[in-house]
């Protein structure tokens, strides 16, 4: 073994018992387990409600995830009252809070 290939096999080993996994904090995924057509949800992102900032909306089809990436900070999410319905009428605002670890929201 040359020294060219020694200093490999440290760096690869070094590599695997130093490597730590990637964090995803901040990520939350709304994920459709009830609805057939589909539901439309709106996210905000901010310390309270008044203060979030949108992130977006999305229709998201049944069995499908939507990952929000929050950067850590406090998710406020709102869905459909009747999805498929377009009354304009949402449910109360919800929070998660990613900061700790990621969270999960089946709708």
């Amino acid at each position: 073994m040359n020294r060219r290939l020694a200093l490999s096999v440290v760096a690869l080993f070094a590599a695997c018992v130093w490597a730590r996994p990637a964090s995803a904090q901040g990520i939350v995924r709304f994920h459709n387990i009830s609805f057939p057509g589909g539901v439309l949800v709106e996210v905000r992102v901010g310390d309270t409600i008044d203060s979030a900032t949108l992130y977006g909306t999305q229709k998201i089809a049944k069995d499908d995830v939507w990952e929000v990436d929050t950067g850590g900070g406090r998710a406020w999410w709102r869905r459909e009252m009747n999805p498929g319905s377009n009354d304009g009428r949402f449910t109360a605002w919800q929070s998660a809070d990613p900061s700790q670890d990621d969270q999960r929201v089946e709708l």
